[in-house]
């Protein structure tokens, strides 16, 4: 785990092949209207993929005894024949893919036809409008970060701050590039209320001011602006969503440290649309594999493996979720319904079907 940038300095093209197989895949993905960016597939052994997949699905990371351990626990579970990674993709532009170089051909059609779909719901959908698409270069730069702060401060420091803030990282505002928050207030709003307090009153002559401006007005826009002057000085003015954000803003935290809660809070942002749409993402991608594969993909000599593979990715087991088999399952659900005319108001007002 020790080899940032290994696998991008031994990386193995496709075979031909598979070349012609991505090509084939790619224009029947787009008959069907699907849009994605330029796809580059690389090929990895079981010990190159589950390294990768232990980063995250990138090729480097900041250094990590966490990487390490899921390393290890994908590793066994390969050996044990718990589970098997088949294809990994991650979003950037171009988006790279990993192709497991003992499968079958037939699953590496199937991965193809998978991948193309997952980055066409990258592509599309507004979740993902604000992810960083430079991600590969992004992550890079923070591994070399992280290892100068740790030449500058000693291993176990960093290690240790790192392990804090990982405990917080789902501690971010998902909806940070969806909604508008309301915008804070900064000390030099709180002075300028401060000099501007004060009762406006009505102006009238002496004898009529107590009838212009009563008392009991004048102590209404006294309470008034003391609620706002209250309001103004709240730390912090409004509850935050993001507290990796407000311990950023108002910890007493080195600059090192500063730097460090950045890269991971920007990185806990950049996956955190991936498991806001798991479900629908590989829903999407098994949809398209399904279609491509038994309609325009498949030989008569690979049905039945085709067949025993997706049964296994779709298979529900008990007190678990399966992403894949609830995702194509509600597509499906969509597509009948849109087939069959069932939505709109005249389908919602409909009571005698």
């Amino acid at each position: 785990m020790a080899h940032d940038g290994y696998f991008f300095r031994s990386r193995r093209g496709l075979p031909p092949e598979l070349v012609e197989a991505q090509v084939r895949v790619e224009a029947i993905a787009k008959g069907y209207g699907l849009d994605f960016c330029e796809i580059v597939f690389e090929m990895c052994d079981y010990d190159e993929i589950n390294m990768i997949a232990s980063y995250g699905g990138f090729p480097s990371r900041y250094p990590h005894w966490r990487w390490g351990m899921d390393f290890l626990q994908m590793r066994k579970g390969y050996e044990y024949g718990l589970q098997k990674i088949y294809e990994m993709v991650i979003n950037t532009v171009p988006s790279y893919a990993y192709l497991l170089d003992n499968n079958t051909f037939m699953d590496q059609k199937l991965v193809m036809a998978h991948v193309t779909g997952h980055v066409d719901f990258f592509t599309n959908s507004s979740w993902f409008r604000h992810t960083n698409r430079k991600m590969l270069d992004q992550m890079a730069n923070h591994s070399a970060r992280v290892r100068r702060h740790i030449d500058a401060q000693g291993v176990s420091p960093v290690e240790q701050f790192i392990d804090a803030c990982l405990s917080i990282e789902t501690l971010i505002d998902p909806y940070l590039h969806h909604i508008r928050r309301s915008r804070s207030r900064s000390e030099s709003d709180i002075e300028r209320g401060s000099l501007q307090s004060g009762v406006v009153k009505l102006p009238a002559r002496s004898y009529m001011d107590k009838y212009i401006n009563p008392p009991e007005y004048l102590a209404a826009q006294r309470a008034k602006q003391a609620r706002e002057m209250h309001q103004m000085q709240r730390f912090p003015e409004s509850r935050l969503r993001d507290v990796m954000l407000f311990v950023l803003q108002n910890g007493q935290l080195a600059r090192w440290q500063q730097d460090v809660m950045g890269i991971i809070r920007d990185e806990a942002i950049y996956f955190a649309p991936q498991a806001q749409t798991k479900i629908m993402n590989e829903g999407w991608a098994s949809y398209w594999h399904t279609t491509m594969m038994t309609r325009d993909l498949l030989e008569d000599s690979e049905v039945i493996d085709y067949a025993d593979h997706h049964s296994g990715t779709v298979t529900m087991r008990p007190g678990s979720i399966n992403p894949y088999k609830i995702g194509i399952e509600l597509f499906r659900h969509i597509e009948e319904r849109w087939n069959k005319g069932q939505f709109g108001k005249e389908w919602l007002d409909c009571d005698d079907v």
